[in-house]
C-alpha cells in the first residue's frame, strides 16, 4: 500500500488576510487559521497518524500543534519543509510587488525555475529539498502508515508539479486554499493523488472568497503564447 501522507497547508495568517508575500517572514495565525486547524484536526480524528511532520514556520508549527494535541504524536520539524523564499518580495502585496518588481514578477510567474522572486530562491531548488525531505519521511515509516505533513502553499504545489510532471509554465493552475488538505500514497516512490486542495471540512457551502487568488493572479498576469 505504500506510505499515505495528508499534505496540510497551515491556516490562516495575518499577512495571507492582507493578501502580502510571507516566504521566510514569520507571522501568526488568525482566528480564522486557527478555527481552520481545528477543524482539519476534526475532520481527521479517525486517522491514526504514525507521525507528524511539520515546517519549523510558526504558521505551520502552530497548525500542526493543534492537529497534534491529544494525540500520541509528537510534532517533528523538518527544515526543508519551510516555504519559498521570496527575498525582497516578502510582506509586500502582489499589486505593490507587481509595480515595484514588474520584470522580476512577470517572469516569475511565467517560469519559477528559472527566474526566482528578487534575491529569492527559484521553484528548481524549492522542489529538490521538498522532494528530499518527502522521500525520508516515506522511508522512516513503515508500509501502511499514515503521516500528516503540516507546510506551505508553495512546498505543496512544487510538490504536486513534480509528481504530475506539470510544465513549468502552468504551475499557477494548482490553488493552494489556507488549511487546504491533500492526499498522496507514495507506494515504491511513485505518487497515487486521491485529494487536491480539499477544503470541504472548512465550510458548509462553498466561498468564493476561498479562490480569490484567482482573480488576483489573472489580473496581474502577462499572458504569453496562451499560457
Amino acid at each position: 500500500m505504500g506510505v499515505k501522507l495528508f499534505l496540510i497547508r497551515h491556516g490562516q495568517t495575518d499577512w495571507n488576510s492582507q493578501g502580502r508575500y510571507q516566504g521566510y517572514q514569520e507571522t501568526n495565525l488568525t482566528k480564522v487559521g486557527l478555527k481552520q486547524a481545528l477543524l482539519a484536526k476534526k475532520y481527521l480524528s479517525k486517522v491514526k497518524f504514525s507521525n507528524i511532520y511539520s515546517s519549523p514556520q510558526k504558521r505551520a508549527l502552530d497548525t500542526a500543534n493543534i492537529l497534534a494535541k491529544k494525540s500520541n504524536c509528537k510534532v517533528i520539524i523538518r527544515e526543508d519543509l519551510r516555504e519559498l523564499n521570496f527575498g525582497k518580495w516578502e510582506g509586500l502585496k502582489f499589486e505593490e510587488l507587481n509595480e515595484k518588481y514588474h520584470d522580476d514578477y512577470q517572469n516569475w510567474l511565467q517560469d519559477p525555475f528559472n527566474c526566482p522572486p528578487t534575491e529569492g530562491e527559484n521553484f528548481k531548488s524549492l522542489i529538490e529539498r521538498a522532494n528530499k525531505e518527502i522521500n525520508n519521511i516515506v522511508n522512516e515509516n513503515p508500509d501502511g502508515s499514515d503521516v500528516a505533513i503540516v507546510t506551505h502553499g508553495g512546498i505543496i504545489v512544487g510538490l504536486l508539479v513534480h509528481w504530475l510532471k506539470i510544465p513549468g509554465s502552468c504551475w499557477r493552475s494548482l490553488i493552494q486554499r489556507q488549511g487546504a488538505i491533500n492526499v498522496v500514497v507514495i507506494d515504491k516512490g511513485f505518487p497515487y493523488i486521491s485529494s487536491i486542495n480539499f477544503t470541504g471540512h472548512l465550510n458548509r457551502f462553498y466561498d468564493e472568497n476561498e479562490d480569490k487568488v484567482i482573480e488576483i493572479y489573472s489580473k496581474l498576469k502577462r499572458y504569453k503564447n496562451g499560457n
